[in-house]
C-alpha cells in the first residue's frame, strides 16, 4: 500500500491513481495521523525538484525512517547517506532506489545517528533561541 499525503494533489495524479487500490491520496493530515504513518512506514520518498528546506524529509527522518530523496541542493543539504539520492526526474532512477531500500530498515545505529542529527540541528526551540540571540546582540 502506498500513501501519498500532503496537500490536495493535482488533478492529473487523482486521475492517473483513480483506479489503483494500492495508492492512497490522503490530502492534508493532522498531527496525530502524520505520527501514525511516520510510524509504520517501511520507506520515505521525497521525489522533489524544488525544495527551500525540505521539512519533510526531516519529519521522516526523526521517526528514524529509511529516506531516500531527489539529487536536489536541497535534500543534499540535509546529512541522508550518500547512498540514498537520485536523479530528480529519472523513474527508473527512482524505481531502483525504492528497489534497493524497500525491505532495508535502518539498522539502530543509523536509525540513531539520523534521529539524533535532526534533533540537535534541526530542532524549533533550539533555532528559536538561536535566532533570538542574533537579534538581542544586534539590538
Amino acid at each position: 500500500m502506498s500513501y501519498i499525503f500532503g496537500p490536495v494533489p493535482s488533478r492529473r495524479l487523482k486521475k492517473q491513481t483513480s483506479d489503483n487500490d494500492n495508492i492512497i491520496l490522503t490530502g492534508f493530515l493532522g498531527r496525530n495521523e502524520l505520527k501514525e504513518l511516520y510510524s509504520n512506514a517501511g520507506i520515505f520518498v521525497l521525489p522533489s525538484y524544488h525544495e527551500g528546506l525540505p521539512i519533510v524529509l526531516l519529519e521522516a527522518m526523526s521517526y528514524g525512517l529509511s529516506c531516500i530523496a531527489s539529487d536536489i541542493p536541497a535534500n543534499r543539504n540535509v546529512e541522508l547517506c550518500e547512498g540514498r539520492f537520485f536523479e530528480a526526474g529519472n523513474a527508473n532512477a527512482l524505481t531502483q532506489k525504492i528497489k534497493e531500500f524497500i525491505d532495508k530498515p535502518l539498522i539502530e545505529k543509523e536509525r540513531r545517528r539520523q534521529i539524533d542529527m535532526i534533533t540537535e540541528n534541526y530542532d524549533w526551540e533550539k533555532i528559536a533561541f538561536r535566532t533570538k540571540r542574533v537579534y538581542e546582540e544586534v539590538f
